[in-house]
């Protein structure tokens, strides 16, 4: 009898409910990439649509439909011209740099530095060089596995918005299912992860713009023209914090390496680090705290263990996820900022 009460228990459902999502997590893992992108499209392009709608629908009466359609002709259409334009050239140019890094060998620049330094920072330098060549060459291939993840996030998360009644009727069917337990409880907590994520796009979305200001200014000190369009490209690509950061040092990089040699290469790579530091060690956790309302230290040390553990998306999720374990164990929400 006991044992039956423990089955029926809400403890044991909210504990099956967690291994059950624990293990759809990780069957679904080599397409994390696909299904968070996925889910930020959604997300950003439906509170785009929401907001254009708003606007048009008190001047002349129209379909939501049709501004969906719109929204997203617009973006995959700019998405594809990007591939179809600029991705070849990219990946020839990153061959290009890769190879060059690759073969680097600081012995043929003696005259022109010190023997004592050279000897002193041949092998590090020598080594890293290489090894960031290596990588670049490797990278041309995820270039284009990356544009496929886009371009299929995109159509997914354009069939998400346009049947979005239609799901949310399907998914009610659950309710009263022999499986309802496990619905209702993932209903409310999708609903909290959906309200903490929401506080922190919001948030990259003020990181992203900073970000790009700042970058403005390097550039233009660093010489490089055309620094409005630039500042938006790192702005746009700031809000995908899994490859927003590399995809952006690529074409930044060419036209390094156009206008002073791989000199000016790591004056870029050395103004992306400085601002990725600054994002990490201090916008992130301060703007964050103020967001979710946690302590900055706490926030600091989730956005630490989250990129620690999911790599670059921890950045992005791992506040909501925090959040989402706080729903779990009913710790309140403090309303001090």
């Amino acid at each position: 009898m006991k044992f039956q009460n423990f089955l029926e228990s809400n403890l044991f459902k909210k504990g099956l409910s967690l291994l059950l999502l624990f293990a759809i997590i990780i069957g679904v893992r080599p397409m994390m990439n696909l299904l968070l992108l996925t889910f930020m499209f959604s997300f950003i392009l439906y509170g785009i649509q929401n907001y254009i709608f708003s606007k048009i629908v008190k001047l002349i009466p129209i379909n939501r439909t049709w501004v969906t359609v719109v929204v997203f002709s617009f973006v995959a259409s700019s998405i594809i011209f990007g591939i179809y334009r600029y991705i070849p050239i990219l990946t020839k140019q990153l061959m290009f740099i890769g190879v060059q890094l690759s073969n680097f060998d600081i012995n043929n620049y003696e005259d022109a530095i010190n023997p004592q330094l050279r000897e002193a920072i041949s092998t590090s330098i020598q080594s890293y060089v290489v090894e960031g060549g290596t990588f670049l060459i490797h990278s041309v291939t995820n270039i284009w596995n990356f544009s496929l993840n886009i371009f299929i996030a995109l159509i997914l998360s354009l069939f998400l918005i346009l049947e979005k009644d239609k799901t949310i009727r399907f998914l009610n069917k659950f309710e009263s299912s022999k499986a309802s337990f496990v619905y209702m409880y993932y209903k409310k907590l999708g609903q909290n992860f959906v309200n903490s994520f929401a506080k922190v796009m919001e948030t990259q979305i003020l990181i992203s713009f900073i970000n790009s200001i700042l970058s403005a200014i390097f550039l233009s000190l660093l010489g490089f023209h055309q620094v409005i369009g630039l500042g938006f490209m790192i702005f746009i690509l700031g809000l995908i914090p899994v490859a927003g950061v590399i995809i952006s040092l690529i074409p930044l990089s060419i036209i390094a390496f156009k206008l002073g040699g791989f000199l000016k290469i790591l004056y870029v790579i050395g103004m992306i680090v400085l601002l990725h530091a600054i994002e990490a060690y201090f916008l992130n956790p301060k703007l964050m705290s103020i967001k979710t309302k946690l302590p900055v230290f706490f926030t600091f040390v989730v956005l630490l263990l989250s990129e620690h553990f999911m790599g670059v998306w921890g950045l992005l999720f791992g506040i909501p996820l925090f959040l989402f374990m706080l729903d779990l164990l009913d710790v309140e929400e403090s309303d001090n900022s």
